[in-house]
């Protein structure tokens, strides 16, 4: 199940080239004032694991609830059903016939570290900010943001990830997210139907 979190975050498209190329600290700026204006989000998304060894790809399709500071809930509906849910420092984890997972995440530092990252990604943190553990190379332009994250010697992500790329919309939303593993096996999550500062359902966040 841990592998599952892990999974739960990538490959960006072509540059758009629709207007001028925007400097890289504007960038990061323009994401972290949309994020701070990000109550709550819902979105649909499909996510796509290719494995090396294997040369294959298994597709997925879920939902994503989010409500700031720190609630997330994580779903996949198809093919295979299972549960994430984050409240605070808290997560628990369910799928059906297993005994849920329950994760203290101020004793789990790891855990703490992939939650963190998921977080900022939706807009429940600061992009700038991971320049603490990452290094950032922005381009892109108003209509397309494209964010390069390499993670930095001894952190955290470091021992998950090779390189992290998110891409956001115009409205500084990301819109997806691709990943490269250590292992070298990719994922990539495209979110849709994202719908900002709506009516989260009443138990959203219960596991």
């Amino acid at each position: 199940m841990r592998a599952a979190v892990i999974g739960c975050l990538l490959l960006a498209p072509a540059m758009s080239t629709a207007l001028a190329a925007e400097p890289a600290r504007a960038i990061l700026d323009r994401i972290d004032a949309a994020a701070r204006g990000t109550r709550t989000l819902s979105a649909e998304f499909t996510q796509k694991n290719r494995m090396k060894l294997f040369r294959k790809e298994l597709s997925s399709k879920g939902r994503l609830y989010f409500r700031g500071p720190r609630q997330i809930r994580w779903e996949y509906l198809a093919p295979d059903p299972s549960l994430l849910v984050l409240d605070g420092n808290r997560a628990t984890m369910t799928s059906p016939g297993a005994a849920p997972q329950v994760f203290d995440l101020d004793k789990d530092a790891t855990m703490r570290a992939i939650f963190d990252q998921l977080l900022t990604f939706v807009g429940g943190g600061s992009i700038a900010a991971a320049e603490v553990a990452y290094t950032i190379d922005a381009s892109g332009t108003p209509d397309e943001a494209i964010l390069l994250l390499t993670p930095k010697p001894g952190a955290a992500a470091e021992k998950a990830f090779q390189k992290i790329t998110l891409a956001f919309d115009g409205k500084a939303q990301v819109k997806r997210i691709a990943l490269v593993e250590k292992n070298g096996d990719e994922k990539e999550i495209t979110f849709t139907k994202v719908e900002r500062n709506g009516t989260l359902p009443g138990r959203a966040f219960v596991p």
